[in-house]
């Protein structure tokens, strides 16, 4: 059975250069000739994984001034009663794409993730790891999900998919649909008949919806603080900006990637699992077919005219829609009602950004197989 397998990558990408205030970067725009995509994953020997996080450890505490006591202080504090992630996010605003016909920022996301799809922007020595989170040092800091699907998989979920019709989730009528599976039948009452919903709001059986586990090296990961609404605020929870700044490509501690996975809901238990809140599902064909590539935060607040600067980050996207139970669904948002932070905010679906266009989509996909 395939491991669910996640992709490590700095974030000494992303075009921040102060806490308030950033630039973004500014990248020609290159087009580069598509080639297949490889087949075989791409693995890392565990012991220059370890090595890495260990020499990374110990380079931030030097530029924090921490001993060994302040350090072991500073790793138990999460346990404290006080948030300490709470206003972490290092803000980065929107900017345009491109400027004077250059492209402005780095790779985004969601891209096409049919295989053999390979965006035009060259990340040349930028990959995707496929390396397990876990093993990574990653750990989840956040779960939420969009209305649609926001990657493309010619088949799967695509312009031809299909739903139930003048449906709009409560908290706003005007978030942006993407793209849909194929599952839909209006004849079979498992697509039709509406649950009892309990803890997620505005959600609808039959409906699409692509979830998102974003994780981090910098979250709080281990203690009662590691699940965080904002996302943002779990993923720099552990990196202060002063830090942030001082380090090099090379040399970054922190750590983001996101699992992506895609279900149509249905009112029917033969379709339950019992911890979605977890992360991708892996059992059988689910999380079984992955496209692995560099690319950003998404939301329907980025286009193709305007992106995100939170760049590169890897993504992990099963290329398969899947049915899922609509309890499987409320046991999550109970799930997440559990937490200590409050993720009132994302028990809804958020909006699905467009497609990101061949010139701001990375190169550099991966495919990762059982």
């Amino acid at each position: 059975m395939y491991t669910s397998r996640i992709l490590l990558v700095t974030i000494a990408g992303f075009a921040v250069l102060s806490g308030a205030a950033s630039v973004p970067l500014r990248r020609a725009a290159e087009t580069v000739e598509a080639t297949e995509a490889p087949e075989a994953t791409v693995e890392v020997a565990e012991s220059q994984v370890d090595s890495f996080f260990e020499e990374v450890k110990a380079m931030i505490k030097s530029l924090l001034g921490m001993g060994e006591e302040e350090a072991a202080v500073e790793e138990t504090s999460a346990e404290d009663d006080v948030n300490p992630c709470e206003g972490a996010k290092i803000e980065a605003e929107n900017v345009p794409c491109m400027v004077e016909g250059i492209t402005a920022v780095l790779e985004q996301a969601g891209a096409n993730v049919t295989e053999g799809y390979h965006g035009d922007l060259d990340t040349g020595d930028r990959a995707p790891i496929t390396q397990n989170y876990a093993d990574a040092g990653l750990c989840p800091v956040n779960v939420h999900w969009h209305l649609g699907a926001e990657h493309l998989s010619v088949g799967e979920f695509d312009e031809y998919g299909m739903g139930p019709e003048g449906e709009h989730r409560e908290l706003s009528e005007d978030a942006r649909l993407g793209f849909r599976c194929h599952y839909y039948d209006e004849a079979d009452p498992k697509f039709t008949t509406e649950y009892a919903w309990e803890h997620c709001v505005g959600m609808h059986v039959g409906e699409t919806y692509e979830i998102h586990w974003p994780h981090s090296a910098a979250g709080a990961c281990g203690t009662k603080w590691q699940y965080q609404e904002p996302f943002y605020d779990g993923v720099f929870c552990n990196l202060p900006v002063e830090t942030f700044v001082t380090l090099t490509p090379e040399n970054i501690a922190a750590a983001v990637g996101v699992q992506a996975q895609v279900f149509t809901i249905v009112n029917d238990e033969a379709y339950y699992h019992d911890n979605l809140f977890a992360g991708m599902i892996v059992d059988g064909d689910m999380g079984a077919d992955i496209t692995a590539y560099t690319g950003s935060t998404t939301g329907e607040t980025r286009d193709n005219e305007i992106c995100s600067q939170y760049s590169p980050i890897t993504w992990q996207v099963d290329r398969k829609c899947h049915l899922i139970s609509a309890s499987s669904f409320d046991k999550m948002c109970a799930d997440m009602l559990t937490q200590n932070d409050d993720m009132t905010d994302d028990l809804y679906a958020h909006g699905s950004r467009e497609l990101v266009a061949d010139y701001i989509a990375a190169n550099n996909q991966q495919n990762l197989r059982a």
